[in-house]
């Protein structure tokens, strides 16, 4: 076989910090939105959108989830680009193999680890409505890696079709997800817009490899956000969209769950402005400590993500029943000073985690490990993608019912991530020479 004749590109240190500074937004967002309660003995949890509706704008801040999905694009182009020219079905098998296996390794560990902390909590008799609520808040957030495993699994056709049809690809994505949008508006089939978790998704992801090859420049770039930018608040005033980014109780509907044109018009706006200052940004990163800083902080991104919510669980047990932390009256100056004084708190045990977890990364953040069967190519193909697929449904399940819906386990999405993990896990004996991307 031989070598990939693709150069590697320059080292994007921009993109390395958008990468880590969108995980660290979404997970000061979700810190800031976690309004736990405690009264009369009971826990509970505010709802600040809902209480304080002027709230709802400041999730345009926070809503950063397309700025990583667009760099994951890019990242995976890299990648992708590195796989020998004439490499075999079992080369390009084997690049989809592990960048999934990355992610259901410390993905595993994580539901894994919550799993068991569940179980001896129903043991030593836990209020079921305590246990929904906890498992709930440290589930929500792993829709993301459930979307993420799609896009990834769909590189190889995603850099097919930009190859044929360049910005034309995600154009027709955006389109297809404004159409759907339009039909599940008005019609009373508001459960087809459930396909925009892939047309907003993989349109997004698609610009990332268009950035990659080119066809971004900068005047378009621009261009792309102004007229975004024009477009967004028409359609959260004129139009059906509410202001939030992110859902909220009572809304006919949602501009993150499923997604919508109106957040696919802020990705545009971010992706747009923020990548037309790469170069720019990536002259100043360059130097000094910058890139061992983001190198530290790429590497525990993922354990920050995965683990984030952990920190509000453990605070809230431990601030409220004792009286550490107070609970004034919601919006009210008192009350901010508390939500600062939350999210510093969360910041220091979430650094003890991350510590913790960097001391234990060989456990925690490896890939899961592979085993060689003597199959066919394609039926190794075959349980790759039905497997990857399982893991992410199994994902969407968790997040969308938590880790203990009803106050039990959840054994279906349970057993399905497990056999899913087991199916990605399944590589066939012979093949190509292997190689590490």
């Amino acid at each position: 076989m031989t070598e990939s004749t693709a150069a590697s590109p320059p080292r994007e240190h921009a993109l390395d910090l958008y990468r880590s500074a969108a995980v660290m937004i979404v997970v000061v967002g979700h810190w800031l939105l976690s309004v736990m309660t405690y009264r009369d003995g009971t826990f509970g949890r505010d709802n600040p959108l809902v209480l304080m509706p002027w709230t709802q704008w400041i999730t345009w801040f926070f809503q950063v989830v397309p700025v990583f999905f667009a760099v994951a694009g890019y990242a995976s182009a890299v990648s992708w680009g590195r796989v020998p020219a004439d490499a075999g079905t079992a080369a390009r098998q084997e690049w989809i193999r592990r960048r999934v296996a990355r992610v259901l390794g410390p993905t595993g560990v994580y539901a894994f680890f919550v799993l068991i902390v569940i179980g001896v909590l129903m043991a030593l008799g836990i209020s079921r409505t305590v246990l929904e609520l906890g498992g709930w808040a440290v589930a929500m957030h792993l829709w993301f890696l459930a979307v993420y495993l799609m896009v990834v699994a769909l590189t190889p056709l995603a850099v097919a079709a930009h190859r044929r049809w360049g910005l034309a690809a995600p154009v027709t994505l955006g389109a297809c997800l404004i159409v759907v949008d339009a039909v599940g508006i008005a019609t009373d089939h508001p459960e087809i817009r459930m396909a925009n978790y892939f047309f907003c998704w993989a349109a997004i992801y698609q610009l990332g490899i268009a950035w990659h090859d080119g066809l971004l420049r900068r005047r378009t770039l621009l261009s792309m956000a102004v007229v975004a930018a024009l477009a967004l608040p028409a359609l959260v005033t004129w139009g059906p969209y509410p202001i939030a980014m992110i859902g909220v109780p009572g809304d006919r509907v949602e501009n993150s769950a499923p997604p919508s044109a109106a957040l696919l018009a802020l990705a545009l706006v971010q992706i747009g402005v923020l990548f037309a200052i790469v170069p720019v940004l990536n002259r100043i990163l360059a130097r000094g400590v910058w890139p061992k800083v983001l190198a530290i902080a790429n590497e525990n991104v993922m354990a920050l993500y995965l683990w984030h919510m952990l920190p509000v669980i453990v605070v809230t047990l431990v601030g409220y029943p004792t009286g550490l932390l107070p609970q004034p009256p919601l919006g009210s100056g008192a009350w901010w000073l508390a939500r600062l004084e939350w999210e510093l708190v969360l910041a220091v045990v979430a650094a003890g985690l991350l510590t913790l977890l960097a001391w234990q990364r060989r456990s925690v953040a490896a890939p899961i490990p592979t085993v060689a069967v003597p199959i066919p190519r394609a039926i190794a193909e075959g349980l790759l993608y039905t497997g990857t697929a399982a893991c992410a449904l199994a994902l969407a399940v968790l997040s969308a019912n938590g880790f203990a819906p009803g106050g039990r386990l959840p054994l279906l999405a349970a057993t399905l991530f497990l056999a899913g993990t087991a199916l990605v896990a399944v590589r066939p004996r012979a093949g190509d020479r292997e190689w590490i991307s």
